[in-house]
């Protein structure tokens, strides 16, 4: 699983605790408006109320039919999640501007709409719902719907003016405007210090759990090459006897036919490769025996894929491999057969879909060098890349497993570097590999 897809997941989630939520706001916005208008006998405007609650219901009933779907076919964005949350606080500023505006104790809840972007969006967006909710609070305190036995500042005023005069009244009305404006700096504060701090929590919280997505497929990778290298050696040991037994055959072959010129091409091709595979196994068994550490050397880039690249054309003789080695002869990287072989099978993949031509390219990068691999091929499809970034190993159309591309990302992943498949500018594929180099020695 890619974080991509682990990011998709987390939206999905996201986006059903965000229907639920406005379930039970829609549930209790409703019992509210029926118990201040029935059951405490004030008049409100209850049609636009009961409309802006209906705009709710849709908008989670479309929630609902979105969250149906099959999870791989669901496809939630930030921008969704933003948009629905835009349309609850609309939703409550219509309730709150028909039922006694700034006055009304439960303007408060324009927190909850700022602490729900902390915890699901992106910085950008939350600060945005801190900015729409402060704008709708700051136009309720100075607009809003008279309620005929709900206005606070009308009753409060009314009463003083009777116990006191016109003086006592406009003083008490100076004070509760003093009131509401003191709450209104106050949820700005509030909203502030939350985005703030929930914001940062929630950043601190991702990278932590992209943190351990990164180690937990690290661990996954080291444990397959594990079982690889288990399998491998245990093949290495199970192919040495017969490997033996041809050599010895060969021996006797070229002995028994010395005089017979017409065979002699063909057990010096016998040969050659048998101690070619001899070879293999005998490099196979000293990786495995040997740790990485106590096997790498540094090199020049340049000396080393160029020595890389002369053994691979001389097993390939047919193929012609073009060297354009640019980097300074001076940089440095940590080499072993482990790396070796990585480059070597990347110019096997090139020399099965590129009919003559392939180039190896050595390019100086900042902190790092890149060693290009490029053929004449169509490139990696975009569904085996996909299997590369979830560390799988990659199966051909015919159902057979290649491990060579899977293992050479593992490898480098380890040391440091990474596998880029890109285009060259005249269109040709290419495969990168990018390494890390040795700090300058001083």
């Amino acid at each position: 699983m890619s974080e991509i897809v682990l990011e998709k997941l987390n939206q999905n989630k996201n986006l059903k605790l965000l229907f639920w939520l406005r379930n039970i706001a829609i549930l209790g916005q409703l019992l509210s408006v029926l118990f201040v208008h029935f059951g405490l006998d004030i008049s409100l405007p209850i049609e636009p109320m009961l409309v802006s609650i209906a705009v709710l219901v849709l908008v989670n009933v479309f929630t609902g039919f979105r969250l149906k779907q099959q999870q791989d076919q669901l496809n939630i964005s930030n921008h969704e999640v933003f948009v629905q949350l835009l349309i609850d606080v609309a939703a409550l500023a219509v309730l709150i501007y028909f039922s006694g505006g700034a006055s009304n104790p439960f303007i408060g809840f324009f927190i909850l709409q700022v602490v729900i972007a902390a915890i699901l969006l992106t910085p950008k967006q939350t600060w945005a719902i801190v900015a729409v909710t402060g704008l709708a609070y700051l136009l309720l305190s100075y607009f809003n719907y008279e309620v005929q036995g709900l206005s606070n500042h009308s009753m409060s005023a009314n009463m003083h003016h009777g116990m006191h005069g016109d003086m006592a009244g406009a003083n008490n009305d100076d004070i509760f405007n003093m009131h509401l404006h003191g709450m209104l700096l106050g949820y700005l504060i509030t909203a502030i210090l939350v985005a703030l701090f929930v914001v940062q929590m929630s950043k601190n919280l991702r990278e932590r759990d992209q943190e351990l997505y990164r180690i937990q497929q690290q661990a996954y990778s080291e444990a397959e090459i594990l079982k690889l290298g288990m399998l491998a050696a245990g093949a290495a040991h199970e192919l040495g006897t017969p490997l033996n037994a041809i050599q010895l055959i060969s021996d006797e072959l070229k002995e028994s036919l010395i005089d017979q010129d017409q065979f002699k091409p063909t057990l010096n091709l016998l040969e050659r490769q048998v101690n070619r595979c001899s070879q293999s196994l005998n490099d196979l068994m000293t990786v495995v025996r040997q740790p990485r550490a106590m096997s790498a050397t540094e090199q020049s880039v340049n000396r080393f894929v160029n020595e890389v690249a002369d053994n691979w054309c001389h097993l390939n003789p047919s193929m012609v491999l073009e060297k354009e080695l640019t980097a300074t002869d001076d940089t440095e990287i940590i080499t072993d057969k482990l790396l070796a072989q990585a480059i070597i099978n990347l110019l096997d993949n090139a020399a099965r879909v590129s009919s003559h031509f392939i180039r190896i390219i050595t390019r100086q990068e900042n902190n790092s060098v890149d060693v290009i691999i490029e053929d004449t091929g169509s490139g990696m499809p975009e569904h085996l890349k996909k299997m590369l970034e979830n560390n799988m190993p990659i199966t051909d159309q015919n159902g057979n497993v290649r491990l060579g591309l899977f293992l050479v990302k593992t490898l480098v992943q380890r040391i440091g570097g990474a596998l880029i498949f890109n285009k060259s500018e005249v269109g040709a594929s290419q495969v990168i590999l990018r390494l890390p180099t040795v700090p300058y020695k001083t």
